[in-house]
């Protein structure tokens, strides 16, 4: 083992600083190369969760999205490993537990972490290649950046692209607009003006001659830093890196230099507007937001103070200034944040969902009288130590984390990014004690509000306005722009194009061949530990209910969950479910109020929140048991008050303040809202498998599409419905919250475990023993076979789902297999590569035989749903050579023994036990893995006629689109 020495150089690699950080349990190290001056950091412990990420400073001079068009295109292949797709061919069979890479504002990284050694190597070889050697070939530029498509001399002429179309999707978020112009208004003119993913009418400008250039540039070692974690041999690490990729860089380069801009002195106010369904109200739909600059990342301990205030401010249902905006009646909802790391400045965001414009002068009055009166009256001790204790307990949860190295690499990185001390960036404890005993002593809090809140000038305030004819207008402007670049072609050069476009095609569709595939390092079969552990939940039966208890290193955190049977709701108030675990969670009891409530949950805990889940079980699928579940973490220091705060919620729910309510179910409506208009793909899916099962039905109802009309319902008629929803709220109070089929599950260490037996009976005798009456078998509605909703969104997203498995004894561990091979072969080549979507998956539930293939910002319907549609017939003629098919094993097999951090993996065995699966089962479905081969997945292949046939099929998403392919859908909603 060597001894490591500061000053002493190891493969070209001086050691600057080695320190050991006891808060995270590791070696530091810091290196910096002597040739090329690449910054190396090293993280070391016994994680064998081992993490490496490569990352380059990477610089926008405009909005063409070039450094995230190029984060794709490197991923194409290299010199060393020529193979189409290197990404692609990694992804589909690996032990990987993270594979990544991501474009920021001003820096592009490529992580991915392993617990297998020779693949961590493996690995970092490929990616420190196709990063420092790629081919980028011009077609490569035109599949992942964008290209003109014109498939015959009739067909319309387009733009496609994968990333061109991932930005149609993002640039359809209000919220996203909002950041880029705050950012864009603090810091005119600076690298941060500009757009790093890409302005899709932006994207179309960029040259492939610009892209090579910027590569060229931007992708040296020297404009990079290297990341180590885990518990591999940092020699061999720095081995590795130095003698297969930087010694053949003989000089060093510059820097790419960040621009910061200029500062504004004086307030800037920007009005813009965001795409909404034509027909629209347009009141109460508005964002308006206010950003300051507080700071740079040199400001260690006021950035951590600053983010403690964006909590309180923001987060807590304590908080002054959240109280006058709901109290003015300026929106729907209001939040905020504090943004740390974004780039080399810091800032504070304070925003407005579901507003009017002309609220925005009230709305920056209310603003600095309420932030003047928590200056001037001090804030109350317990909301400060509230949010002290809640930013304690999210630092001490770090630590559970199952990418821990990814989570300390990106603390680590803007510190050496911006030149500041990466080993100050990986420990807060020290300084956090000096915050506390500051915020609670000294005022510190009120006097940061005061100077960089109140007293600052450097503000934006934007202003974010629906416009129902944007769509269309932007449609207008694109289909403009590709006509006169249509109409500058000759009849040759357009059948050159349409030639161009074909032979674009035939390359997407041609395989790799297997002598470019053997470049690539893979596992085999014989890697894999065919009896790897497999954690299961232990039941504790000396308790009444049973326990299902999951003893395991949770750092001193106890996960608790208390799961209240809800089989006996009838639809309409499962309709109202979601909406009224969230009620249940936030509005309090008879002993304390709302307010009093978040501050409890702060001070004793580190989160209270609910979620719902249809729980079948293996030997019978129309077993159910329908769950809502309320989850609690808190410190087992902390458990009693923790526990009796939950008791109290469930036991003294109070539904008097009405006014609480009304406010709650307006801000819900407001994300739900946004979420359906931007990214509504689990509404497709979640529509689509009502049609497949019982337990798909009552999801729907709770979760899907039924359940957002209701709410929109709801919100949009609140006065005329308010006696009604009042009256389904205390009827779920009496029929939820009953000890009857009682479920509780626990994560935490043993000791924790035992002390909460006790407990567990005081939740289940202070419950009342059974919902006051049985109801009639639940009978529900049922909906047309092919739907469309239509959004604002300038994308869709396709879903098609049948019952793929009419017998349980049909399902093996060979369709696992084949899983893999759809989602990260076939779907991928034709959906996402050829067809231009962002990515497309699959759904399935092993016990249902419910199945489903999901596309996520798809430029395309009719293409995508041929491409489904052709899977049984591609799979019954499917070849794959030995080592494809070994490749697809692999990765199948670690999707089958997962990492997980104790939350994660207590929440999956309860999971498994409530549907009866064992061990046992868990094993033979590996051993059914591991000795699959190419027939056994042919054999599948009839029963996607089932798909073909006789599915179901929503899409949701650009209402455009949707109506050029009315003849797919029976019916066609706009939303």
């Amino acid at each position: 083992m060597t001894d490591y020495c500061v000053g002493t150089t190891y493969h070209g690699f001086i050691l600057q600083q080695i320190k050991q950080i006891e808060e995270i349990n590791s070696t530091v190290y810091l290196f910096q190369h002597q040739r090329l001056g690449t910054r190396a950091l090293a993280i070391k412990n016994d994680d064998p969760n081992k993490t490496f990420c490569l990352a380059f400073q990477t610089v926008p001079e405009d909005s063409t999205g070039v450094a995230h068009i190029l984060e794709h295109s490197v991923l194409m292949g290299s010199k060393k490993y020529p193979v189409h797709d290197v990404f692609g061919e990694i992804n589909k069979g690996g032990l990987m537990t993270f594979l990544n890479a991501m474009t920021g504002s001003d820096t592009t990284w490529y992580p991915f972490a392993t617990r297998n050694m020779t693949e961590y190597f493996n690995i970092m070889d490929v990616y420190c290649d196709v990063t420092l050697n790629p081919l980028l070939d011009k077609s490569t530029f035109e599949q992942e950046g964008w290209h003109y498509h014109k498939e015959s001399m009739d067909a319309p002429l387009q733009f496609q692209g994968v990333v061109f179309n991932e930005m149609k999707g993002a640039f359809s978020d209000p919220i996203r607009a909002i950041f880029h112009h705050v950012l864009r208004g603090l810091m005119p003119e600076s690298t941060y003006a500009h757009e790093s993913g890409g302005d899709p009418r932006q994207i179309p400008n960029l040259s492939y001659e610009q892209f090579v250039a910027f590569h060229q540039k931007h992708y040296h070692p020297s404009n990079g830093m290297l990341f180590f974690y885990g518990d591999a041999d940092l020699d061999r690490e720095l081995a590795m890196v130095e003698d297969n990729f930087l010694k053949q860089f003989d000089t060093p380069v510059a820097q790419a230099v960040i621009s910061q801009g200029r500062d504004i002195k004086e307030p800037v106010y920007i009005e813009d507007s965001y795409g909404v369904q034509p027909g629209t109200d347009l009141s109460g739909k508005t964002f308006i937001a206010v950003g300051s600059a507080v700071g740079t990342v040199l400001d260690r301990k006021r950035n951590a103070a600053l983010q403690i205030i964006a909590n309180i401010l923001y987060n807590s249902d304590a908080s002054p200034l959240k109280q006058a905006i709901i109290e003015a009646n300026l929106c729907s909802d209001f939040g905020g944040m504090f943004l740390p790391n974004s780039c080399f400045k810091t800032f504070m965001m304070t925003y407005l969902v579901g507003c009017d414009p002309e609220k925005r002068d009230l709305f920056l009055q209310v603003y600095h009288e309420a932030l003047t009166t928590m200056v001037q009256e001090v804030l109350e001790h317990d909301l400060i130590l509230s949010e002290l204790n809640k930013y304690e307990f999210s630092v001490r949860e770090e630590l559970n984390k199952a990418q821990r190295g990814l989570d300390l690499i990106s603390k680590a990185l803007p510190a050496i990014k911006h030149g500041t001390d990466p080993f100050d960036a990986l420990q807060i404890e020290t300084l956090f004690d000096l915050i506390r005993r500051q915020a609670l002593e000294e005022k510190y809090f009120e006097h940061l509000i005061q100077e960089f809140l109140l007293e600052n000038k450097a503000t934006v305030i934007v202003t974010l306005q629906p416009d129902p004819e944007k769509i269309s207008r932007t449609l207008k402007e694109e289909q403009q722009r590709l006509a006169t670049y249509e109409n500058s072609l000759d009849k040759q050069q357009l059948q050159q194009l349409v030639e161009h476009t074909q032979e674009l095609t035939r390359r997407q569709h041609q395989p790799n061949n297997a002598q470019a595939l053997a470049l690539l390092p893979s596992l085999d079969r014989s890697d894999l530990d065919p009896t790897p552990p497999l954690h299961s939940s232990t039941i504790v039966t000396t308790t009444t209910p049973s326990i299902i208890s999951n003893p395991l290193d949770t750092n001193g955190i106890v996960y608790l969950e208390v799961g209240f049977d809800c089989a006996e709701l009838e639809p309409a108030l499962l309709t109202r479910l979601d909406l009224f675990g969230t009620i249940a969670t936030e509005i309090g009891t008879t002993s304390r109020d709302f307010v009093r409530l978040a501050k409890d949950i702060n001070i004793f805990t580190g989160g209270f929140s609910h979620s719902f889940a249809t729980h079948m079980h293996i030997d019978d699928k129309e077993r159910l048991q329908p769950l809502l579940w309320l989850q609690m973490k808190s410190l087992s220091s902390y458990l009693n008050e923790a526990v009796d705060l939950l008791t109290d919620v469930c036991t003294h729910l109070d539904l008097s303040n009405r006014q609480r309510i009304r406010e709650i179910v307006a801000r819900e409506y407001a994300w739900a809202e946004h979420h359906v208009q931007s990214e509504g793909y689990s509404m497709a899916a979640t529509r689509v498998f009502s049609h497949l099962s019982r337990a798909g039905m009552i999801n729907e109802h709770v979760n899907g599409m039924t359940s957002y009309k209701a709410l929109q319902q709801l919100a949009t008629h609140y006065d005329a419905m308010e006696a009604e929803f009042l009256e389904e709220l205390s009827q779920l109070k009496a029929f939820v919250f009953h000890s009857n089929n009682l479920k509780i599950a626990i994560t935490a260490a043993e000791e924790d475990i035992h002390s909460f037996k006790p407990m567990a009976e005081t939740i289940h005798a202070a419950l009342q023993p059974d919902a006051p009456q049985k109801r009639p078998p639940v009978t529900f509605p049922q909906f047309s076979r092919t739907q469309a909703f239509c959004t604002a969104a300038e994308v869709v997203f396709n879903v098609q789902g049948c019952d793929l498995f009419s017998s349980k004894n049909a399902y093996n561990g060979h369709f696992e297999v084949l899983k893999t091979w759809l989602s990260r072969d076939y779907l991928w080549n034709t959906v996402r590569q050829v067809g231009g979507a962002y990515g497309c998956f699959v759904q399935f539930n092993h016990i249902s035989g419910n199945f489903g293939l999901v596309s996520y910002r798809d430029p395309q319907i009719e293409k995508t749903y041929a491409a489904y549609d052709a899977i049984g017939e591609t799979l019954s003629t499917l070849e794959l050579p030995t080592t494809v098919l070994d490749q697809l094993i692999v990765g199948t097999y670690g999707t089958h023994t997962p990492h997980q951090g104790p939350a994660a993996l207590g929440m999956t065995a309860r999971n498994e036990y409530l549907s009866g699966i064992t061990t046992d089962l868990k094993q033979q479905r590996i051993a059914e893995i591991l000795r699959t081969g190419t027939q056994d997945l042919c054999s599948f292949a009839p029963l996607f006629n089932n798909l073909r046939d006789n599915s179901y099929r929503t899409t949701i998403g650009n209402g455009e689109k949707i109506r050029q392919h009315v003849d797919f859908f029976e019916e066609i909603h706009d939303l």
